[in-house]
């Protein structure tokens, strides 16, 4: 009797321990599949670090060792042009000294500017950029700053602003120092920026540029874009990109920062620490991944509620319990970039408050939305102003000798008048809000309905006719109460012909800039 007892005991121990390390084996399973449930696409790279970005959504569409810190060499250029872009005008003039031309490597790149020289702002940059001028770089850095190191400052700090937590950096040229380093990440929000910025993006689409009159070079003198898949004369050739940066030195190896447009998107590819030309077939085999991998779909309505969001602003104290959820919004269609066909079941966000330093002046804070963990669409968030009203108060002796009825009376008089106004502005406000939402939203369906056109394989001029035969129909129909009239409103049509462009649909890369 004990031993069959002793025995019960030694089967439920057994069975108990074995349904815990069932559970402990499925959990991990469970959450590997929750997390593989995008199927993000993956290709493989000799680069030690690389990113892929859609400069519109701020998705991350691929990523190897993306915050992995690396030397990024000549490709740090394209921040020293934005610096510049921001604090000078093209037409200003630049002298070249002794220490902007003779402080660099020996045998490094240069445009044969001599010491002495004086050249516009957009000649040098055009140096800068297509020819990775050292001496360009050195002395926009100190006609801005007055010094290298002042320069290289302003570079951390615009850094910062773009969102960059993986870069230090000591010198507007790129040339090797310990201290001066980035990530993939942190030169894909920079790459991002260049997109978004029209002078840089006209500077560096030229595939050649005519400098003015040198001491080296009196009848000018010819620099030329060294991105090889920009340039049109060589084997890696890419009609899709539009911009992009080398760079190379012992240290940091083959660096690349690629800008690619096709068919309304809009990437940003960053190798790090390459060997040549991995570089360049890197790059291109993270191009296509993004632009034939995944696509732009517009957000689903449902996860953008905005009651939530300003709930989450208050209690984040950015802004006060005034606010109303009328007050926010995002200006633009809202997109995220997911592998092709996914699902948005199951995408989360968070809210940023450090923000770009290219948002409006009404940006309160940036919706991020995550797939996997990965940022899949940013968006700016704003508020509209809030209408201030100021009464200024009564001083004057003679008003402090006044019987209190009349104190009374006057004041409220006064909190009447300022109620007033309140309600006026108030409705005034919510009159215009309407106006701009409804404006908004008949955009909004006209673009709609344009793309449903496009899928249908419709004219304007044929929907018109068929929606006309619709409400004959519906007419005629209407006193019999035709149930079956909505089934077969597309007889015009091959249903089979309607379902295959439906699905088609499904599967282009439907995004506006």
């Amino acid at each position: 009797m004990t031993r069959k007892k002793h025995g019960g005991i030694r089967f439920l121990t057994v069975l108990a321990t074995l349904t815990i390390l069932i559970c402990n084996l499925i959990t991990p399973l469970s959450a590997i599949k929750a997390y593989a449930a995008w199927n993000f696409p993956y290709v493989e790279i000799n680069a030690e670090a690389g990113i892929v970005m859609d400069a519109d959504t701020g998705a991350v569409l691929f990523q190897k060792n993306a915050h992995t810190k690396e030397y990024p060499a000549s490709i740090t250029k394209v921040l020293t042009a934005l610096v510049v872009l921001d604090n000078c005008k093209l037409d200003d003039m630049v002298t070249f000294s002794h220490d902007d031309v003779y402080n660099v490597d020996a045998g490094s790149s240069n445009a044969q500017i001599e010491e002495g020289d004086t050249l516009s702002v957009e000649d040098c940059l055009h140096a800068l950029l297509l020819k990775s001028a050292n001496e360009a770089a050195n002395a926009l850095a100190c006609h801005v700053a007055g010094s290298r190191e002042a320069f290289a400052e302003m570079m951390n700090q615009k850094a910062a602003k773009l969102g960059c937590t993986d870069s230090h950096f000591t010198n507007p040229s790129g040339l090797f120092n310990e201290n001066h380093y980035t990530s993939a990440y942190d030169m894909g929000l920079i790459g991002i920026a260049a997109m978004k910025n029209e002078a840089f993006m006209e500077i560096d689409s030229h595939l050649s540029y005519k400098l003015a009159s040198t001491i080296r070079n009196p009848d000018g003198h010819t620099v030329y874009m060294e991105h090889k898949m920009h340039r049109d004369d060589t084997k890696y050739s890419d009609n899709r990109v539009i911009a992009g940066k080398t760079g190379y030195t012992m240290d940091s190896g083959n660096t690349l920062i690629t800008m690619a447009s096709e068919n309304d998107r809009n990437l940003v590819a960053v190798v790090l620490k390459d060997k040549n030309p991995a570089h360049y077939t890197d790059t291109k085999a993270m191009l296509d991944l993004g632009f034939y991998s995944t696509e732009n779909q517009l957000l689903d309505p449902s996860l953008f509620n905005i009651e939530d969001i300003k709930n989450r602003l208050i209690a984040d104290t950015i802004v006060d319990s005034g606010c109303t959820a009328s007050d926010l919004s995002v200006k633009e269609p809202m997109y995220v970039s997911l592998p092709v066909g996914s699902s948005q079941e199951g995408l989360t966000y968070r809210l940023n408050y450090n923000l770009p330093d290219y948002v409006s002046a009404h940006t309160i804070a940036e919706i991020e939305y995550l797939a996997d963990g990965l940022p899949v669409g940013r968006y700016s968030i704003e508020k509209e102003p809030t209408v201030a009203i100021e009464t200024s108060s009564q001083e004057s002796s003679a008003a402090d000798e006044q019987p209190k009825e009349a104190l009374t009376s006057i004041s409220v008089t006064a909190i009447a008048g300022v109620v007033g106004v309140a309600i006026l502005a108030t409705f005034a406000a919510l009159g215009i809000k309407r106006v701009r939402d409804s404006r908004k939203m008949a955009r909004y369906m006209h673009d709609r309905r344009t793309e449903r056109l496009k899928d249908l394989d419709m004219s304007e001029e044929e929907f018109m006719e068929v929606l006309q035969i619709r409400r004959s129909q519906k007419n005629q129909n209407h006193n019999n109460h035709n149930t079956n009239f909505n089934n077969n409103r597309y007889d015009h049509y091959d249903q089979n012909n309607i379902t295959n462009r439906k699905n088609i649909s499904r599967g282009r890369k439907d995004h506006r800039m």
